[in-house]
């Protein structure tokens, strides 16, 4: 992973904001030879270890809060703990809603027979609830459903581990790319292809399609928070990295 992988979006004496890019890790583990907190750690002047204050799975782009100061953490924390923060992302999901918005209130917990699963009413369960809007929607080549895809804004409220992976893949509306969670066609493909969508597609002789995205199709967009030396509101917004751009850029064209 270079080191310029990833850019800031807001740094200050408190806090810092980061554009973390997809399959980048926040925090150390599970044999992990780099993660975003060594990065910054190793990049920038600072007295100690920026202390993160909520979480962002690796395959998932988009922005990522740290604390600079233990008060700032203390701060923040407390807000993300009593749901005052605003909390945006951009999925790319498989199928069509027939509704322009809604939401998902099912209790969510760990699958007992593996540990990096999160299930709908799993082992210690706990309430979970998130909002979804419809942003656009993309026709598929011929009568595939499967090949239909959506892209909505999601609105978590709680803050559950794979919260908007789990609750949009039970009402059936899947991440287009999720290899733990996603839709069929995106398990069988490894990517999002764009054959599923243009019309008349050909793929020269002896050459394999390469998807037009082949990561989580997650994207987290923008927070909105209280500042926690000022007091007064802040909105941050994370800009979407090239594939995800390409990606929506190639669905607008032939879908």
């Amino acid at each position: 992973m270079k080191k310029n992988a990833y850019s800031i979006l807001h740094q200050d004496t408190a806090i810092l904001a980061i554009n973390k890019p997809p399959e980048l890790a926040v925090l150390p583990g599970r044999g992990r030879s780099c993660c975003l907190l060594d990065l910054l750690k190793a990049d920038l002047a600072l007295t100690s270890a920026p202390l993160p204050v909520h979480r962002l799975d690796a395959g998932t782009s988009g922005i990522i809060l740290f604390a600079l100061t233990p008060d700032a953490h203390k701060h923040l924390s407390i807000q993300f703990h009593s749901r005052s923060v605003t909390k945006e992302y951009l999925a790319l999901v498989r199928g069509i809603p027939l509704q322009e918005s809604g939401s998902i209130n099912l209790p969510i917990g760990q699958d007992p027979k593996n540990k990096n699963r999160m299930l709908i009413r799993g082992q210690d369960a706990k309430k979970s609830r998130t909002n979804w809007i419809v942003e656009q929607r993309f026709n598929a080549r011929g009568r595939d459903a499967r090949a239909t895809v959506t892209l909505l804004k999601v609105l978590p409220i709680t803050g559950r581990r794979h919260q908007i992976r789990v609750h949009l893949k039970a009402i059936g509306y899947p991440l287009a790319v999720d290899p733990l969670y996603g839709g069929e066609c995106g398990e069988r493909e490894g990517g999002l292809l764009l054959s599923e969508f243009k019309r008349h597609y050909k793929l020269a002789k002896h050459t394999q399609e390469r998807p037009l995205i082949a990561r989580l199709t997650l994207h987290a967009h923008q927070l909105t928070f209280q500042h926690p030396t000022t007091n007064e509101p802040l909105t941050l917004t994370a800009p979407l990295p090239k594939d995800f751009r390409s990606t929506l850029a190639a669905l607008k064209k032939w879908a």
